[in-house]
């Protein structure tokens, strides 16, 4: 019935103390750890015990080491949705569009609602930091598709949901490639450019208003707006239909 308590290792106490940080959403996918040196100051330990701690961390599946840069936070999704079946799936080209922004939809409706609720005011400044940097693209005559993909990648940290956002930037560079296959074929029409600009202009006001309900239907409609143009540039080539189908009705 009874079995010896052995006294937890300092290694598994920041071990246990990190991975609760990205499990929390306090550390978020893509997050810098600071270098050994000041992490073990912080944390009033040695360096070779928060080394032997990272290292398992790394073992586990919730940071990577990049060459030269130093330790980041992984996505927790970031297996699955690389997983060989599932890549191929989501790779597959132009045709796997519709499909993406069928599943941003139903995730970033959602998330502009919760983010018009629980929005920060640094959050806010966030995402108007970006939409500046959309607006001088467009005055630049470039896509902006980097910032575009930033902005709806804030508004999912805004939400404060953990698993969204490991969601959401598992699949970051699949939004980023709709944002640039869309910019790319609207680049000569500066009138549909604008369009699509004011979209995320009053998303962003909705959102900042705390109107959940005007932020899930300026999203939704920015999604069908997209969808309608992906499937209107690939007319002929896929067998999907535009759904139209309102993802939430008010009660």
């Amino acid at each position: 019935m009874f079995k010896k308590i052995r006294p937890k290792r300092i290694s598994d106490e920041i071990v246990e103390h990190i991975r609760e940080l990205i499990l929390d959403g306090k550390l978020k996918p893509g997050d810098q750890l600071p270098p050994e040196r000041e992490l073990a100051l912080k944390m009033g330990v040695s360096r070779p015990v928060v080394r032997e701690a990272i290292i398992r961390l790394i073992d586990m599946g919730y940071l990577e080491n990049l060459q030269g840069r130093g330790t980041f936070v992984r996505s927790i999704t970031d297996d699955y949705i690389k997983n060989p079946p599932i890549h191929d799936l989501l790779n597959k080209g132009a045709m796997a569009l519709p499909e993406i922004v069928e599943v941003r939809k139903i995730f970033e409706t959602w998330a502009a609602a919760t983010a018009a609720l629980r929005a920060t005011h640094r959050e806010l400044e966030q995402m108007e930091e970006y939409l500046g940097e959309m607006e001088d693209a467009k005055n630049r005559g470039e896509l902006g598709h980097v910032a575009d993909a930033n902005f709806h990648l804030a508004i999912s940290y805004a939400t404060h949901n953990t698993l969204l956002i490991h969601l959401m930037n598992s699949i970051y560079e699949m939004i980023e490639q709709v944002t640039y296959e869309i910019g790319v074929k609207m680049y000569n029409d500066p009138q549909s450019y604008q369009d699509l600009f004011d979209q995320h202009v009053a998303i962003f006001k909705a959102i900042k208003e705390k109107d959940p309900d005007g932020a899930y239907i300026k999203m939704l409609n920015h999604m069908h707006y997209i969808e309608t143009e992906i499937r209107r540039q690939l007319k002929g080539t896929t067998r999907f239909q535009a759904s139209v189908y309102p993802l939430y009705r008010k009660v």
